[in-house]
């Protein structure tokens, strides 16, 4: 037999755990839980978890590719900037920025998909 508290072994007859001193309420077979019963309750558990992960993992997919669609139409007005005089210098620097913007865009749409994946790797464990 074995402590409730603490788990140490207690012999039989014992009224006390010796190791941490609480008392032993001694069980019929049919107040003990069966085997069955454990691992539906953990399986139940686990499928809570899992489900809890996998919302979270789209809802961070979601958010980050709608972050980066933002950035994307950020980039996309930048490079529509267009001087009085015509070809210039600065324009070629803001369709250049609207490629940059592009690039971040992507990176923040590849680290949205990593972030999901750890999540649902931790989910499904």
């Amino acid at each position: 037999m074995f402590c409730q508290k603490c788990g140490a072994t207690i012999t039989e007859g014992k009224k006390f755990c010796g190791v941490c001193g609480a008392s032993v309420e001694e069980k019929s077979e049919t107040e003990y839980s069966t085997p069955s019963s454990v691992n539906q309750n953990y399986n139940s558990s686990n499928n809570t978890i899992k489900v809890i992960y996998v919302l979270l993992a789209i809802t961070v997919i979601i958010i980050f590719f709608l972050a980066a669609n933002s950035v994307v139409k950020g980039g996309n007005e930048i490079m529509k900037i267009e001087s009085v005089g015509g070809r210039t210098l600065e324009e070629a620097y803001y369709q250049e920025l609207g490629k940059v913007y592009s690039g971040f865009a992507m990176a923040i749409r590849g680290f949205g998909i990593f972030a999901a994946g750890v999540l649902l790797k931790l989910g499904f464990k």
